[in-house]
């Protein structure tokens, strides 16, 4: 088969267009000196009586942004829940490459523990204390601070839509179910569910 019977005519690529292709490659592809760029972690976690979840909202370079909505299939507290939070957003920044992140909270006791300023005699808050304070300890930088509810208002209802869900609802989230505390950098069992994807409509 001729390419001349279709009209089409092969070129070999002259410098322009090699160069181009050069350029445009070279603009896609990160350079090693490049700084870091700091993302951004906004952490919810509730308590209620159907249940708990965690909401996490990761904001990175070029406007990417990654919802994240979490069940627990185990009891909580309000607390429990909010540490809950911050480590799954660890994670995910974690998987994700983040070096540097800037983390908010409304939860003015997680805040104030890992900033030192407060020190929880709760054996099962310090042993959450400790695993996240190991998780930060593998980022180059990271700072967290306390913000008003109203602030996080979108972390805090990706906390509770887990618990709230209706039959044939549907989210653009990432929503996944946590079946037991992830103390001591340890996770497991956690499932998605079977009825969201990635990317559905609302």
């Amino acid at each position: 088969m001729e390419l001349s019977e279709f009209g089409i005519q092969y070129e070999s690529r002259g410098p322009l267009k090699a160069q181009c292709l050069s350029d445009f490659v070279a603009e896609l592809t990160p350079t090693t000196t490049e700084e870091p760029q700091v993302w951004t972690l906004h952490v919810d976690g509730s308590s209620n009586s159907k249940g708990g979840g965690a909401g996490i909202i990761l904001e990175g370079p070029n406007r990417v942004t990654l919802e994240q909505s979490l069940k627990f299939s185990f009891k909580v507290t309000n607390n429990q829940a909010e540490y809950e939070a911050l480590l799954a957003g660890l994670r995910l920044a974690r998987d994700l490459g983040a070096r540097k992140v800037s983390c908010n909270s409304d939860s003015k006791l997680m805040v104030e523990q890992l900033s030192g300023t407060y020190q929880e005699k709760d054996t099962l808050l310090q042993r959450y204390f400790h695993t996240a304070s190991h998780q930060i300890s593998s980022f180059d930088e990271f700072t967290i601070k306390h913000v008003p509810r109203e602030q996080n208002a979108r972390a805090d209802l990706l906390s509770k839509l887990a618990s709230t869900k209706r039959p044939g609802q549907h989210r653009t989230i990432i929503q996944e179910t946590l079946h037991s505390p992830s103390l001591d950098g340890k996770v497991v069992n956690i499932s998605d569910n079977e009825d969201l994807g990635w990317i559905t409509d609302i």
